[in-house]
């Protein structure tokens, strides 16, 4: 009997129609009966469907049980008993395409693909030889990608293959295939020839097709299906499967539950084909008119693949059973989605005269600022829907994107549970909403599948820093090795300090150019690490002339013992794939067996899982013994296992992730057409759906489409329409209408436009409703927008987060003050946090920077610099800083007795300096800089004085205050003296003055541009002046007062001449001129925390801090201060 096709435009009506059928006419109880669905996600929403009917009594508590549900690769496969082990799928074939490949370089006819691999002689100019040995990396990418057409060229056209197995060169439609794509018909055959050596496959797809089809029809052979099969929710198949279904049909029943969008346009094309007597056949893509069958735009633009499909069915001679209504789908739609979905189904143009209710929100469309704010606000709308509608559930929402990966950390920090939530915090109802993520790719849910993908870039990279400390943190790596936050901050810091940028050691570098370069690789780092457990950086030992890494202390050996064995790992994994038995140029050669043993040793002993997570290292070892069986004996480079892993281990869907009663975030293949009451889409961008990958120009298939060919772009419209008609209450649409950072527009994907145009369309709500204006909202960047807690706010319902309106409301109340500028982080002194001692440091680190000490003091707030995090690259040029503390390192060398050139050999050694060929010139200007600097100092015997002052006020300040030399206290810099040092040098001062009253000190400030020199009042004096500064820092850490250094002594140099309005607009003059003048102190971090960026000098000086405090803390010095 044909193909019997059950036509429903929701899938529920499919389900119980199947339910019926298997209730009614039940088969054998010992033949199973055989259900192919398209995906994972739809095989758990058909079981769970089955089951509130086959078996139940009087209720919904029924058993779905005799039946074998699968998803198999190809229908041929599945007949044959061959699904897990076909050799024709991609992933098989391209061993035997990759060693024909290998076989056809320098043959003729395969120049063209004999370049692009880089096959040949070797090049006599270096450049181009290196060229031609990167060409070699593609080679199992390239041998992949020719398996995946081949495969694709079985699937859909077998004839084709089968002509070019007869020796001919023809296209399957009747024609020959271009004159640049000859090779592949030569490279087809010699692909079958590897594959019966390697695999015993004889017979070819096509043949095999053939076979197949022929004995199904005369019955020759009896192939293991049951008497009975269905296929249910397939919305496109190839012209090769529906000709397998229709032999197949011969001797069986075959029953197709097709979820068709609408029954009048399959009405409309089979009259039209009827009419026309042009059954599709071979007929091209180009000639096919059926969309003009169309009248609802969305089917004409969306409905490609389900329209191809019914061609295909009709070419077959299928019988369609009787079209049975969905539920309430013959009712009287009154929203906007159920008229939407109406006119599909009736294929009638959409209607904008009909009346729509006020606060329709059955279909929405949101306009976002990026990928997180799209999460945000579909956290905004769902939590409204929930409010809205008591009986909505998790369970009832589908939240779909294009990519789950792109989403999956967004989904998880925006839908996070509250367990975790400080008592009495407020937090985001969304947060306790149940979010289950499916269809993630292997290495997301298994982490030594990740970690093995992770040490194969690494060691075919450049083992950079922040590769191996990214490889540290990782999860299975961190405990393996016991490393925890702490450890993980301190290895940072060490890495940074040892040099590390990339590269094992020189040989490594070798592969990039750069043999004879040692500086800043791995080998003299860990060198340098190794050595400072021993030997402290400042020791007088040989040793220490090797620049060991200092502040290494004896806790610190467990952490740099496991940190060096994780990294003798690394090198030893390293050196296996490229001992010189194995190099070719510069890439080791292995095969996939080898490489497989490879990756289980060496990720074994980097890796270690959780016992209750034993379960993933099988998981691992299954899947390397896979690849290991197919591409035995092939010799494979390191760049093709990373291509390998990469395609193998892609996006897979975890069964147990769907329908679990929580809300479901997949991708939109493993859940198309299943109905659910809210369906959510993210990531609708423009140029990110459809799908838009660049067309093969291998590809043969591509050349001339034919009717009911498989093309990406199409399915992921047809798949946007099948979501469209999946939901029953709402249906949601997010995408990146403004970029995050410049706010510029954007259009939303075309298959979206096209969606909202119809959607407009279909019907008018009130003037005032909110979306008279159409179904799209657009949203402000930030979630504090008063806009978003309006009368009419974008969001249906206004927002729920109670943090961002707290922030708008104080917005609001600051713009109607009059006040333009940004609120400032404090806008009265906090409470007195009374002290009773003070260290000299904490003193001298107020005045350095009182914004910095008020965030970390106060508010134990940190702020990052930009460069904290280790860099990778080798230093070539130095930026001011960077130049400033190597002089200054090279200096203190020299201030205390050592040879100039010995202390840059150790900065060279340290990785500090650019390599030698580089960096000669920056060295002898460092040289030259420190040998000024050291003439110009006195080099007598120095000590250090302990201080303990109990000042007048009850406070106790200690401290110890170093390089003093008979009544001098010293200070060398290898900058400019600035204001800091001088304000530094002062407090010091005077603590030495009050300490030792007997002593008329003076200090002694020599930089790069001559000296400076202070003298200290006498102890009297000093007392009421130290205790006056801290007075000032107790003030400072209620309020950030505006004592920057540079710009409060350029305000009181001029204050300090008088009180008159000039003198006053002078020394604001002065002081704007260091605060936002060419090297502006307003850049400075903490500042710009505090105040804002860019902050004028009138919110430094709010409440006067600076033009009351600055002559009074910088008085005294100025006149203590003089110039030699």
């Amino acid at each position: 009997m044909p193909i019997v096709v059950h036509r429903r435009d929701r899938p529920e009506a499919l389900a119980d129609g199947l339910a019926a059928m298997l209730r009614e006419n039940p088969g054998d109880v010992f033949d199973p009966e055989w259900v192919v669905v398209p995906a994972q996600g739809v095989q758990r929403w058909l079981i769970q469907r089955l089951s509130h009917v086959l078996g139940a009594g009087g209720g919904d508590d029924g058993v779905c049980a005799g039946l074998d549900l699968r998803t198999p690769a190809s229908l041929v496969s599945m007949l044959l008993g061959r699904d897990r082990d076909d050799p024709w799928i991609a992933d098989r074939l391209v061993w035997p395409t990759l060693a024909a490949v290998d076989e056809c370089m320098g043959a003729h006819g395969f120049d063209a693909l004999t370049r692009h691999l880089g096959g040949g002689p070797r090049a006599g100019d270096p450049q181009l030889e290196w060229l031609r040995q990167a060409r070699q990396t593609r080679r199992y990418a390239v041998a992949r990608r020719l398996a995946g057409l081949f495969s694709a060229y079985a699937w859909q056209r077998p004839s084709m293959l089968a002509d070019w197995e007869d020796g001919g060169a023809g296209d399957g439609c009747g024609g020959t295939i271009d004159p640049d794509l000859a090779w592949q018909p030569e490279l087809w055959r010699r692909v079958l020839a590897q594959a019966a050596r390697r695999t015993g496959a004889t017979e070819s797809p096509s043949a095999r097709h053939a076979r197949v089809v022929n004995e199904l029809r005369n019955g020759s052979v009896q192939f293991p299906v049951p008497g009975r099969i269905s296929l249910f929710g397939h919305t496109q198949l190839p012209a090769s499967e529906i000709e397998l279904l229709a032999a197949l049909g011969v001797s069986r029943e075959v029953h197709l539950w097709l979820p068709h969008p609408s029954p009048a346009l399959w009405e409309s094309v089979a009259e039209h084909i009827a009419d026309a007597h042009t059954l599709p056949g071979r007929r091209a893509r180009a000639n096919d008119d059926s969309a003009t069958y169309a009248q609802h735009p969305l089917l004409a633009t969306l409905g490609r693949d389900i329209r191809e499909l019914e061609q295909g069915l009709l070419a077959a001679g299928t019988t369609v059973a009787d079209v049975l209504l969905s539920p309430n789908s013959a009712d009287n739609p009154s929203t906007r989605l159920a008229l939407l979905q109406a006119d599909i189904r009736a294929n009638r143009a959409p209607d904008p005269a009909r009346p729509l209710a006020a606060g329709d929100l059955s279909v929405q469309v949101h306009s976002c600022h990026g990928l997180s704010h799209q999460v945000e606000v579909l956290r905004e709308v769902l939590t409204q829907l929930f409010q809205d509608d008591p009986t909505l559930e998790p369970r009832d929402v589908l939240v779909l994107c294009p990519d789950v990966e792109q989403f999956a950390p967004l989904v998880r920090a925006a839908f996070g549970s509250t367990l975790s939530a400080p008592a009495g915090t407020a937090r985001h109802p969304g947060h306790g909403l149940r979010v289950q993520l499916a269809d993630r790719e292997l290495a997301a849910t298994n982490p030594l599948v990740e970690l093995a993908q992770i040490v194969v870039g690494l060691v075919a990279g450049r083992v950079t820093a922040s590769e191996v400390l990214g490889l540290a943190a990782h999860e299975a790596v961190a405990r393996r090795f016991g490393f925890d936050e702490d450890d993980l901050a301190t290895l940072g810091h060490w890495v940074a300090e040892s040099g590390a940028r990339w590269g094992l050691d020189a040989a490594h570098r070798g592969e990039y150019g750069l043999r004879d370069l040692a500086d800043n690789t791995w080998a003299n780092a860990l060198d340098r690490l190794a050595l400072g457990v021993a030997v402290a950086a400042d020791s007088d030992a040989d040793a220490a002339a090797n620049a060991p890494v200092d502040d290494i202390g004896s806790n610190d050996i467990g952490r740099v013992g496991r940190f060096l064995e994780l990294l003798d790992l690394v090198r030893a994994a390293a050196e296996h794939v490229r001992q010189p038995s194995l190099q070719e140029g510069t890439l080791g050669r292995l095969s996939a067996g080898e490489w497989t043993d490879w990756l289980r040793e060496t990720v074994t002993s980097l890796g270690e899982v959780a016992r209750e997570d034993r379960w993933q290292r099988a998981q691992f070892l299954s899947e390397l013994a896979t690849i290991a069986a197919g591409g035995e004996g092939l010799p494979l480079r390191i760049n093709d296992i990373v291509v390998l892993l990469g395609q193998r281990w892609g996006a897979r869907p975890t069964r147990a992730n769907f329908r679990t009663g929580a809300m479901t975030v997949c991708t939109m293949v493993p859940m198309r057409t299943i109905p659910h009451r809210v369906v959510a889409i993210l990531g609708l961008d423009d140029g990110a759906f459809p799908r838009s990958p660049v067309v093969d120009g291998d590809d043969v298939l591509a050349r001339r489409a034919l009717v009911g060919q498989r093309d990406p772009r199409s399915e992921d419209r047809q798949l946007l329409l099948d979501a469209l008609m999946s939901a029953s209450d709402h249906f949601v649409a997010l995408y990146a209408g403004h970029d995050e950072h410049t706010g510029a527009r954007r259009p939303p994907a075309v298959p979206l436009q096209e969606l909202i145009s119809a959607a407009n369309r279909t019907g008018q709500a009130p003037a005032t409703s909110a979306d008279a204006n159409g179904v799209v909202r657009a949203h402000p960047l930030q979630a504090f927008d008063a806009r978003n807690f309006g009368p009419q706010p974008p969001i249906p319902g206004g927002s729920f987060d109670r943090a961002a309106l707290e922030g708008a409301v104080a917005l609001g109340a600051h713009r109607r003050s009059g006040d333009t500028t940004r609120p400032l982080m404090v806008s009265e002194p906090l409470p007195v946090q009374p002290v009773s001692a003070l260290t000299l440091d904490e003193l001298t680190r107020f005045y350095e920077n009182p914004a910095r000490e008020f965030c970390r003091q106060r508010l134990g707030i940190a702020v990052p610099r930009e460069d904290d995090e280790p860099t990778d690259h080798i230093p070539i040029g130095l930026d001011g800083l960077e130049t400033w503390q190597i002089g200054d390192r090279v200096l203190r060398a020299v201030l205390d007795g050592g040879d100039p050139t010995t202390a840059l050999e150790r900065e060279q050694l340290a990785g500090t300096l650019p390599p030698v060929a580089l960096g000669g010139r920056l060295r002898q200007e460092i040289a030259g800089t420190v040998a000024a600097i050291a003439r110009g100092v006195d080099t007598g015997a120095r000590r250090s004085v302990e201080v303990r002052i109990d000042l007048p006020s009850g406070l106790r300040v200690t401290g110890v205050v170093s390089g003093v030399e008979d009544h001098r206290l010293t200070l060398t810099t290898y900058s400019t003296i600035s204001a800091k040092h001088e304000i530094v040098a002062w407090v010091r001062l005077l603590a030495l003055a009050v300490a030792e009253p007997q002593i008329h000190w003076v200090a002694e400030l020599t930089g790069k541009r001559g000296k400076t020199q202070l003298t200290a009042p006498l102890a009297e004096q000093a007392t009421t002046l130290l205790e006056g500064l801290v007075d000032v820092r107790t003030r400072g850490m209620r309020y950030p007062l505006g004592l920057p250094p540079k710009t409060a002594r350029a305000f009181a140099v001029q204050a300090v001449r008088g009180d008159s309005p000039a003198i006053q607009q002078s020394a604001f003059r002065a002081a704007n001129s260091e605060w936002a003048g060419r090297f502006p102190e307003r850049d400075d971090r903490w500042w710009a925390v505090v105040l804002g960026p860019e902050a004028p000098l009138e919110r430094l000086n709010h409440l006067g801090t600076l033009s009351f405090w600055a002559p009074r803390v910088w008085g005294p010095l100025l006149q203590a201060r003089g110039r030699s």
